[in-house]
């Protein structure tokens, strides 16, 4: 929504989201899905925008320039994104010579892509399935990658505390499993009304104006969950 509200999909407009490659997007819900492909097809407009503004500040001022500005980590994403967008105009103008369509995917896929992680209970993704297996087909089609069973444990970040990766704990076909993903961009795609199940399946929980909070224990005071 926020992309689509500061015109995002225009030429001429700047979105205030900047992401890179790999993308992880932390929820199990259609909102989840709506993020994760959000994120495939935001991130060419993304890159392409960014050489076009290069390319005009190149001629204006020269290269050297350009780069003189900033410090050394703004240098490596330019560059990244530059390297990306002229690989994607690459591809564009191989496809039109060709009488095909462009595999922009494929090339965003290529780079890292979006995983979506899919929180337990497995049983989420069952009713997806069952109630809008359309999305989540179209997802799949777009070789979004699901990682199911899956909570976060940890964020690792690199030497400017941006994140790098995501660590991930759960269980998968009765085994536990504990992975690293690579993620440059973290999105949380929780919905937008907290979850109360627990608080009818949990005799411990009880619901406080749409908060869970574990039951007070005799002669001490409840505490947030």
């Amino acid at each position: 929504m926020a992309l689509q509200l500061t015109g995002a999909a225009k030429k001429d407009s700047i979105a205030n989201l900047q992401i890179r490659l790999p993308v992880v997007v932390i929820g199990g819900g259609l909102t989840a899905i709506d993020t994760a492909t959000e994120s495939l097809a935001y991130y060419p407009l993304q890159v392409e925008k960014f050489l076009v503004r290069h390319e005009i500040l190149v001629a204006e001022r020269g290269e050297a320039a350009v780069f003189a500005s900033m410090n050394d980590e703004e240098r490596g994403i330019a560059l990244e994104f530059i390297a990306h967008a002229q690989a994607i105009r690459a591809e564009r103008t191989t496809a039109q010579r060709e009488g095909r369509e462009p595999n922009i995917a494929g090339l965003v896929n290529g780079w890292g892509g979006v995983n979506h992680r899919l929180p337990p209970p497995a049983d989420r993704f069952t009713v997806l399935q069952t109630l809008n297996h359309e999305e989540v087909l179209k997802a799949l089609e777009e070789d979004i990658r699901f990682a199911e069973g899956l909570s976060p444990v940890a964020v690792e970040v690199d030497a400017n505390g941006h994140a790098s990766a995501l660590k991930v704990a759960g269980e998968q076909n009765g085994q536990k499993v504990e992975a690293t993903l690579p993620a440059r961009t973290i999105l949380v795609a929780a919905g937008t009304q907290p979850n109360t199940v627990l608080a009818r399946e949990d005799a411990t929980q009880r619901l406080h104006r749409r908060q869970v909070f574990p039951r007070a224990r005799r002669g001490g005071p409840s505490r947030h969950a």
